[in-house]
């Protein structure tokens, strides 16, 4: 069945470049089997109505990419309107990373618009981008993850040895990721820095590990893509960073890579379980990126991306799946799924009839 599908992309966010690249990928992908816009998310929180022909050079030209602008509005029909006539949407493609599109934000407001969208619900992407809350949950059902703490202003120590990462604590997997020798110089490196503004992780680094990545959709069945070894330049940077994964050979697709990665079997099967495991904790929804890190004979779980670049859909590329198949998959995930009904037990006004005047309660 054909539908109309808006591609949301951008957002006030430190990834809204690579969301841009994301989406445009997806909309060319959905392309003449579907009805597609973009609803292109601008860094200073506004939205317009873009063609799905675009490139990302495009976006460059913001006079370009803001003649068609749209309002969101929460009445009595609520939805995207453009000059005051209402857009209707079957379907969001949320191809937002980062920041207000996958921390939660976007999809509680088209949670109000009342219209289906792929990705993450309100709650699963509240976990996965909150760092220090998914550390606890995974060791909490004892799952192998790194020694991980917040990083607090009065600490002089840590219960783990240097040297240090620290990430922003709610953030994409690359952008503020920076190795550091000691705890004076992680404080030093996030005083007054608007990426560490809302909190940081701080965690042991691993020195010579590998970063080992599988992808996951839920819908029909689960579905595990091969396992990436992402190939990293090591005379540049000390991890895998946003160079490295989004500015070499032309963007994530063309990253240097093995894929599948060449591991034992032992090892593959460990990634493989851990993965599902992790999925029963967590649960899942759209396709989300695991990211592991072995070091020798052990395997840690890092974090989840769930909303990676390219959708992942490039790691599926051996196994059958196509990437038209990955996405009108999300697309009728998200359409069978029950939009969130309002829970109004007990709201039948009958405290209201038994309460005292307001003047009573305030002492």
């Amino acid at each position: 069945m054909k539908h109309n599908i808006g591609v949301i992309i951008g957002g006030p966010s430190p990834e809204h470049d690579i969301s841009i690249l994301t989406g445009l990928q997806a909309a060319r992908i959905l392309k003449g089997k579907h009805k597609i816009s973009v609803i292109y998310w601008s860094k200073d929180n506004k939205w317009y109505l873009n063609s799905p022909k675009l490139e990302g050079e495009d976006f460059l030209d913001q006079k370009k990419v803001t003649r068609n602008a749209l309002q969101i509005q929460l009445n009595e029909n609520p939805g995207f309107y453009l000059k005051n006539k209402k857009i209707v949407f079957d379907v969001f493609l949320n191809a937002c990373h980062g920041g207000p599109g996958e921390d939660g934000t976007l999809q509680s407001v088209l949670e109000l618009i009342g219209t289906p969208y792929t990705g993450p619900d309100t709650s699963l992407a509240q976990i996965c981008i909150d760092k220090y809350l998914f550390t606890i949950l995974m060791r909490d059902n004892n799952l192998p993850v790194l020694d991980r703490t917040l990083l607090r202003g009065n600490e002089t120590s840590l219960n783990f040895e240097p040297p240090y990462i620290i990430k922003p604590r709610f953030g994409g997997s690359s952008i503020g990721v920076e190795v550091v020798e000691d705890l004076k110089t992680a404080k030093t490196l996030v005083k007054d820095s608007d990426l560490y503004s809302k909190g940081v992780v701080i965690e042991k680094y691993l020195e010579n590990s590998e970063d080992l990545l599988i992808a996951a959709i839920g819908y029909p069945k689960l579905n595990l893509s091969e396992i990436e070894k992402p190939l990293r330049n090591y005379q540049s940077s000390a991890i895998f960073n946003y160079k490295d994964k989004y500015l070499r050979n032309g963007g994530l697709e063309g990253s240097s890579r093995e894929l599948p990665a060449m591991l034992s079997e032992k090892d593959k099967n460990e990634i493989n379980s851990l993965a599902s495991q992790l999925i029963e904790v967590i649960g899942i929804r759209g396709i989300y990126r695991i990211d592991f890190l072995k070091k020798d004979d052990d395997i840690y779980i890092n974090e989840v991306n769930s909303i990676p670049g390219s959708l992942s859909t490039y790691l599926w590329k051996n196994s059958g799946l196509s990437k038209y198949e990955l996405i009108e998959n999300m697309i009728n995930e998200a359409l069978s799924s029950r939009m969130k009904e309002p829970f109004l037990v007990r709201s039948d006004g009958e405290a209201l009839l038994n309460a005292k005047d307001i003047d009573s309660k305030l002492g």
